[in-house]
This record gives C-alpha cells, structure tokens and sequence, in this order.
C-alpha cells in the first residue's frame, strides 16, 4: 500500500512526547484519527514510523492514553492475505516480534476448532486433557517459521482432533504471553489434548464441522487499548496513532576559532528534515538562522568571549532534539609588555589590557607558570644574574582557549662580588683581586675615579677572571675603584667600592754636579702632591747616606775626590714608593800642588808634586803661547815634563790637571820664561819737519822713545823679553 502524503503541520495533532530513555527513543500519542496506512504514513513522514512496544516502553505509554490508538503491528507486515506469508511476524519498522500482550479472545483465527463427535464406545467423553511437559516453540528464531494459528486455520479432520472438544479450548485460552524474554526464542506452554477412553477405534473417520468466526479480520492491523492489551480492528478504521523517532543525539564541533570568528559544524540530522535552525547567543550576538547546510560562519565576534550555541533540526515544522555546544573565542593578546623593575632575585613586569574580553593571564617562565588578574607581576625567588624569557598568554575561564604569547626577555641583577682588595700599586696603575658573586654572570666593569669623579678607567673582565691590573692613573692619586658584576653582558649590578692609592711618580731632570770632596743633586718633582723625597748616596755598590726631605735640592760633602758616586731620588707616600731615579758621576780630582819650573833658552821643566791622599795618578799638562801661537798638551803619570825647541826670551803659560774618571781637576796654573838672548838692534832717526823746535833732540827723543815703547808693548807685549 503507498504511503499518503498530506502536510503534517504540528498545529493539526495534539502530541503528547513521551522520551523513553533506555532506548532513547522518543514517543508522541497523535490525537488525529486515521486508518492505519494513513497513520503509519505521517508517522514516516514526520517521524520515524508508528510505535514498536516492548515490555519496558508499554508501561510508559499507557500512562497517556486515553482512548484506543494504532501501533506498529499487523496482521501481515505486507498488507495481504497472502498464505504464505508469516502473520504477526514483525512490526512496521521491521523489528521481529519477541513481545505481545494480547487482551483476552485476540488474535482471532479464521475458523474455529473444529468439534469432534465422540465415538459410540463406553468411554468418559469428552477425555481429560493433559498438558505436554516439553513446550512447544511460539516463534523460532532461527527458521523464522511460525508454528502459529495459521497451522491451525488449514487443519482438517484427522486423528489428532477427533477426540478434541470444541472451541470451549480457545475460548479459555489467555493471551499469548511471551515467558523468556532473555532469549532469542520465545516460548509458550501449549496444551497437548491426548484422550484417554477404553474404546475401540472405528476404521470411519467423523464428521468435521467448519465455520467462520465473526469476529475474523482478514487484513487487520493492532491496536492498543488505553488501559494496555492489544486488540484486532480494520485497518482502514480511523483511530489515533502513537509515532516514536530515535531520539537525535549529535555533537556541534566548533573549528577554525580565532579572536573574532569561528565555524561551526554539525552532523547530518533523520531523514525528512526542512532545514535547521541555528541560534547564538553571546556578547554582541543573539543570531536565530535558518539554514540547510551542516556548516556555518560566525564572524564578528568578540574576542575572549563565551558564546552558546544550538542547532535544531527542523521537521514538518516540529523541532527536534537541538544539538548544543559552548565555545570562547580566542581571546586577544596583551599589548606593551614590559620590563618596569629587576632586582638580583626579581623581575617586574607590566602591560596593558588586550582588547575584548579574558578572565586571567598566565604568565610562563622555565619551569614555572602563574595565573594572576592584574595587569602586572613581580616574578621573585630567580637566580641573581639569570636570563629568563617571559612569555604572557590571555586565558578564558573554562581555560580553553589561549591568546598568541605575548614574549620579553629580562635577566636579573648580578650579585656583589665579595673581598675586593687593592693586591698592589705602582705610581701609575692598582691591581684588583676580588671573589666572583653568588648566582650567574657573565663578566665584570672595573671603574676608576679621581676625586673630582672624573673617569681615568674603563674595561671589562672576563667571567672566569677575578683581577685586574687598572694602568694610566695618575701617580700619587688617590683612587675611587668600582667593580660591578654583569648579566646578559650588559646588565649592571650593584657595585663594590674600594678607595686605592697610587704610589708618587719618578722625579725627572736629576742633575749631580760635583767638585772634588762635594756632589748637589737637584731634580724636578713628579705631578702630584702630598709626598717626600729620599735621596740615597751611593759608592760602589755601598748605601752611604740616606737624606729624607721635602726639597728638590741635596748636597753631599766629605767627599773622596776622583771617586764616582750614585745619587737614588725616591719619591715616597705613606709606605708607597715610587720607582728610584738615579745618576751615576766621579767627583773632581784636586789637582796637582807645588808647580815649579827650570828654564833654559830653548826649554822648560816643569814640575809638581801629587794631590793630597794621591799616590800614583795621570796629568793632563797643557803649555801655550799666543804671541808664537803655540798649544800643547801632553798626558803624563809623572809629575814633571820638559819642553823643548822652545823659542828663547818667551814666557809660557802651563796648566796642570789630575785626571780621574774621565774627569780633570780644576787646573793648577803656571807662567815661566825660556832664558833670553839679547840682541842689540840701532835705529837712527831723522827730523824732518817744518817746526824747528820740534827737532829738537831733547824733545824728539822723548817723542820717539814713547812712539816706540808703545809700538813694542802691543807687538810683543810679556810674551817675549824685550827692552828700549
């Protein structure tokens, strides 16, 4: 038979949902009568088919009734009277039969039993019946063959019936129960009617008398009374029906979630669907959509925030069972991360809300994560020196979804070094030693400062290295020196001080100046101040004297003349001292004493006696003469020399030094004459001149006589023996 279609609008039928849980079926009592085909037609169409009852969802259901209403169950699932076919086999939906609940006198066969005339013999008729210990199969479930009613509507007369009473059995019979239900193969106790009679058989078999039962359906379909029992009416009656739908039980699955979308999905509902009605709720959004796809685009939503959503599948305007889902977009990130502060344990953080909406935020770093609500953290108990990397995320409540990270690097402070200690100066440079801090690093400053703050130095050190020689400081200084631990290479930590001094700088320009018992130094004084001179005297190799004085001037005297002293001029401060500057000289030798000569006309000797405290020394003697433009010098160990081829009547000058040490004395000087050879030499003179008295010889000889004696005064002079 075809299925009717007509509009199944929800507003025609009053339905009653009854939701049967442990099959999670759904049940609607239809209030609207129609046959049978007409029914199951709607049902088809607007849900899944006409109900299937069981012994668990039948209590359920009477519960609503109130009147007789079709199930899914009929004579002959193909709707003919075909003899072949099994009656009362499967329900509509094609669910075997392993359950009925038959009211009293139903199912009604076709014809009745036939009665049996009992024979002529001496017997108790009709016979006692008995019931057969072993039961009889109702329905097999593996030959799916009924050994029902239809076995007994094409029965004729034979040997089994002919002691058999007559319809009296039905008409007591009970429904059919189904008594094992934890079986494949329901069973039902059927009597077994042996007779017991004392009587011959007779070989002529007796009458059987056939009839028709009124109350005989041939096409009947089963309807369920409003107190439970089952009863056979005419399909094509009309009568309200009960419908079931499987329950529609699905997941919304919610993809591709961003800050401001995300789509939804959701699975394929029954058949004979119109549409779906998704509808969202949520901040910004109260969206109710009608579609008919399985997919859908949200956008425009705002980011961190809760969003409800439901599907219904829609059908023959009825809504279904809704699929639900809640999901959080994915909230924004934090904007203006920063470092506000760090310390040798911590490291303050701070930045600004994200847009939208967020419940916390997570703050990770190694090892470590912590949620806060305020838009700040002092992250503590780090290794002084350490290098983390601060990665901020936005979470939701239901901690689902997170932000994109919102990262910054950041060390902590260094320690302080420990035990810094000036190891040594000198008068331009201080060496440092110290103890490396607690925690990480990665080198040190090393700072210095005048007194004025001035810098004079700057380097860095190594990380395995603890000392450092700081040079080209100003000598006789007092230092400010600052060593500072560092992270990450550049980050500073808090610095040790420690106040050096530099020792005083060298004197320059020391100048000794000797005689023969007596030195003077002098020099110049370093850069500087605050500091005192110790100048020591040296011979061979043997401290002498040591003065301690403010000046820049020291003179020595008792002096051993001819000898080479050493001056050492120290500057010195406190018990720094700065490197020795020294000069090296002979003081003069005395010279020569008691000079004498012996002369004759063409030679000289000359002779002396030695210095004092001199027993053996060498003399440089010198001899000159301007007028016959004569110098000599002659280098002797003795202490007389003879000059000859000397010319007569002259005066010579001579100097006599000792010589010491690459030095000479002061010379001893001495003048003598070779011996003279006189010659007379005549002039005559004539006077000529216009004045008569000047002719005169008194007069001109007095003239002439001065004329000359100046003439042989600038010529020869002393130097050589002349006489007018």
């Amino acid at each position: 038979m075809g299925k009717l279609l007509f509009p199944c609008a929800v507003s025609l039928f009053l339905a009653v949902v009854l939701v049967h849980t442990a099959k999670e079926r759904q049940y609607f009592t239809m209030s609207e009568k129609l046959t049978w085909d007409e029914a199951r037609n709607y049902c088809q169409i607007c849900f899944k088919d006409l109900v299937t009852l069981t012994p668990q969802n039948i209590q359920i259901i009477i519960q609503k009734l109130n009147s007789d209403h079709w199930i899914g169950l009929r004579k002959n699932s193909n709707s003919t009277s075909n003899s072949t076919s099994m009656s009362w086999t499967r329900w509509a939906d094609g669910d075997p039969l392993t359950f009925q609940n038959w009211y009293p006198g139903w199912p009604v066969f076709k014809s009745p039993l036939p009665q049996i005339e009992c024979c002529s013999c001496s017997c108790t008729c009709p016979a006692k019946m008995t019931t057969a210990q072993t039961p009889r199969r109702f329905w097999d479930s593996t030959t799916e063959n009924m050994t029902t009613n239809s076995y007994l509507e094409n029965m004729t007369t034979n040997s089994y019936l002919e002691n058999m009473t007559t319809n009296r059995y039905l008409e007591n019979m009970t429904t059919y129960r189904y008594l094992n239900e934890t079986t494949d193969s329901p069973l039902v106790t059927t009597p077994v009617m042996p007779v017991e009679a004392a009587c011959e058989r007779s070989p002529m078999k007796p009458p059987v008398v056939l009839g028709t039962n009124e109350k005989y359906i041939e096409d009947s379909c089963v309807a369920m009374l409003s107190f439970g029992p089952w009863v056979e009416r005419s399909c094509l009656e009309r009568l309200a029906f009960i419908c079931y739908e499987d329950s529609f039980i699905s997941q919304i699955n919610v993809t591709e979630l961003t800050l401001k979308s995300a789509n939804v999905e959701w699975q394929r509902g029954p058949d004979g669907l119109s549409h779906y009605r998704i509808e969202v709720k949520g901040e910004g959004r109260d969206l109710k959509k009608n579609l008919t796809d399985l997919t859908f685009h949200l956008g425009n939503l705002t980011s961190g925030t809760l969003y409800s959503v439901q599907v219904f599948p829609v059908k023959c305007g009825r809504d279904l069972n809704p699929q639900k889902t809640t999901f959080y977009t994915v909230p924004d990130k934090v904007k203006d991360l920063k470092v506000i502060e760090v310390t040798e344990t911590t490291v303050s953080l701070g930045w600004e809300k994200p847009n939208g909406n967020w419940d916390f935020y997570r703050v990770e770093y190694p090892d470590h994560q912590k949620d806060v609500k305020t838009e700040g953290i002092k992250v503590e108990h780090l290794t002084p020196g350490g290098c983390y990397t601060f990665s901020i995320v936005t979470g939701v409540q239901q901690k689902s979804n997170w932000s994109e990270a919102s990262s910054i690097a950041a060390c902590t402070k260094p320690g302080k070094v420990s035990n810094l200690t000036v190891f040594s100066s000198t008068n331009d440079s201080l060496h440092l030693i110290w103890k490396k801090p607690e925690g990480d690093f990665t080198g040190f400053i090393v700072m210095a400062l005048n007194s004025s703050n001035t810098e004079l130095f700057k380097g860095k050190v190594n990380k395995d290295e603890f000392e450092k020689l700081v040079p080209g400081l100003p000598s006789g200084s007092k230092i400010n020196l600052f060593v500072t631990a560092l992270a990450n290479h550049t980050l500073e930590g808090d610095n040790v001080t420690i106040v050096g001094s530099t020792a005083p700088g060298p004197i320059s320009n020391l100048t000794v100046q000797t005689r023969n018992d007596s030195l003077t130094a002098t020099w110049n004084p370093p850069a500087g101040d605050n500091f005192q001179y110790r100048v020591e005297l040296w011979l061979d190799q043997t401290l002498l004297k040591t003065e301690n004085l403010t000046e820049t001037k020291q003179t020595f005297h008792e002096l051993t003349s001819g000898s080479e002293y050493t001056v050492v001029v120290f500057t010195f401060n406190g018990n720094l001292k700065s490197p020795g500057v020294s000069e090296s000289k002979f003081t003069l030798p005395s010279p020569p004493n008691n000079l004498r000569a012996s002369s004759e006309t063409n030679s000289i000797t000359l002779e002396w006696d030695h210095p004092l405290k001199v027993t053996k020394a060498t003399y440089s003697v010198k001899i000159s003469s301007s007028f016959w433009n004569l110098k000599s010098e002659e280098v002797v160990d003795k202490t007389s020399v003879k000059f000859d081829n000397l010319m007569s009547g002259s005066s010579y000058q001579f100097e006599v030094q000792t010589m010491a040490g690459g030095r000479n004395s002061t010379p001893a000087k001495y003048y003598n004459s070779t011996a003279s050879v006189p010659m007379e030499i005549s002039l005559s003179m004539m006077c000529s001149t216009a004045d008569a008295d000047a002719c005169d010889p008194t007069n001109a000889r007095t003239y002439v006589n001065e004329q000359l004696k100046e003439f042989f005064t600038n010529l020869l002079g002393k130097e050589v023996f002349w006489k007018l």
